[in-house]
């Protein structure tokens, strides 16, 4: 088998980003499964991927430039994603503070003798089951608002 030899230039730019990725995965190995084992096979490699990208993506597909496709490869991806990821982490950090206000709650109803008092949040006509419902019923709406909230922020509607 031969191979095609070719000598290329790189710009200022292209190198320093070569020498970066080299060096990135020179300190993190854990970044890569095997590193290849010269310059000449890591550019290759490096390249081969990229081309297999590519084609794939443009393969029987006309209709789409590579400017497009480059720009939709480089573009952060679904910022909706992100938001749920932020809104779990926002959510976590409501259900500890509630399990806070739950232990300080708890805390007072030892100490004062009313914890023997409660009655069931299930059993129909307490105390316990009309605030059960009222708070089930306000997180119910809440939810609704911000679920009209997000669509109208959506920018695909």
């Amino acid at each position: 088998m031969t191979e095609n030899k070719m000598t290329v230039r790189f710009y200022k730019k292209t190198a320093a980003q070569l020498a970066y990725l080299e060096k990135l995965w020179e300190t993190k190995p854990m970044l890569i499964n095997k590193m290849p084992s010269t310059r000449n096979a890591f550019i290759n490699m490096l390249l081969q991927d990229y081309l297999e990208i590519i084609i794939k993506n443009l393969d029987g597909n006309s209709k789409i430039s590579y400017e497009t496709l480059k720009k939709k490869l480089l573009t952060q991806k679904n910022t909706q994603l992100e938001q749920v990821k932020k809104n779990q982490f926002n959510l976590a950090n409501r259900m500890n503070e509630l399990y806070y206000l739950q232990m300080i709650a708890t805390k007072v109803l030892i100490e004062t003798g009313g914890l023997n008092d409660l009655e069931s949040m299930f059993e129909f006509g307490s105390t316990e089951y009309k605030t059960h419902q009222a708070l089930k019923q306000l997180v119910d709406e809440d939810n609704k608002r911000l679920f009209v909230k997000t669509k109208r922020l959506d920018p695909k509607n």
